[in-house]
């Protein structure tokens, strides 16, 4: 039954990509998430992301595009509610043929759990309490872009805020082996300061179903909707749709 459920879920995911990638002002994208996570201790983690990204549909005379992100973060349990979480991106985006973006970025934030953890010392994993998990995360990065043409480089500020949702659905707690689990989030991005970057302000919907294997494998896939606009003033006027698969290595 549950496995009948998350198939379920994810061809409601593709027949909704579907639909909205044949929207004549939408780009369809193709992610992964190869990440590579330490627990030094029960209080210190540490990772490291692998992010390719690809177009795979746009609107006619939009050109193709692909990029690859990498991502070290650290996060340090503050209190049993909260974590201090920090990180470095590097990033390589070919826009055309001719242009090559880089994108260097620094991220600071606290990520709030609505409800407190206990620890599993023996592991150093911090686990939720009840069966629900509710998060916030709470970021403001700092983003420096370089061009492979003569234009000038740009840096900007950023703020983004994601509240994060997720439901086991055949056991009673998401630290179980085995787990399937539904993920549900939304995040806003605003920008701080002006920056040369189309579609900077944005927000970006994710849902989709995960699988904890065991404590040192872990699986998921999403379907990603995000919503742009260049200005404040503007509406949401161009959307990306996305399917994201995801692996986590655990120590």
């Amino acid at each position: 039954m549950i496995v009948r459920v998350a198939w379920l879920v994810i061809a409601l995911m593709t027949a909704t990509a579907r639909a909205a990638w044949a929207e004549s002002d939408s780009t369809g994208q193709l992610w992964a998430n190869v990440t590579l996570d330490w627990h030094m201790s029960p209080r210190v983690s540490s990772s490291l992301d692998f992010e390719p990204k690809v177009l795979i549909s746009g609107p006619p005379g939009q050109p193709g595009w692909s990029s690859l992100d990498l991502t070290p973060s650290v996060d340090f349990v503050a209190t049993k509610w909260a974590d201090v979480a920090a990180e470095g991106v590097l990033s390589r985006t070919r826009q055309t043929d001719d242009l090559r973006t880089t994108e260097l970025a620094a991220r600071g934030g606290v990520r709030f759990h609505l409800f407190s953890r206990q620890q599993r010392l023996l592991f150093n994993e911090q686990l939720p309490k009840r069966r629900v998990v509710v998060r916030d995360l709470v970021r403001w990065e700092w983003r420096h872009f370089s061009y492979s043409d003569d234009e000038p480089s740009s840096a900007s500020w950023r703020f983004r805020n994601r509240l994060e949702f997720q439901f086991p659905l055949n056991r009673p707690n998401l630290s179980a082996d085995g787990t399937l689990s539904l993920i549900a989030d939304w995040e806003w991005f605003v920008p701080i300061t002006d920056q040369h970057e189309r579609f900077a302000n944005k927000r970006r919907y994710r849902g989709g179903v995960g699988y904890r294997r065991n404590r040192s494998w872990g699986m998921s896939v999403l379907y990603i909707r995000t919503n742009s606009r260049n200005t404040i003033d503007d509406p949401f006027s161009t959307s990306e749709n996305i399917v994201d698969f995801q692996v986590k290595r655990v120590w």
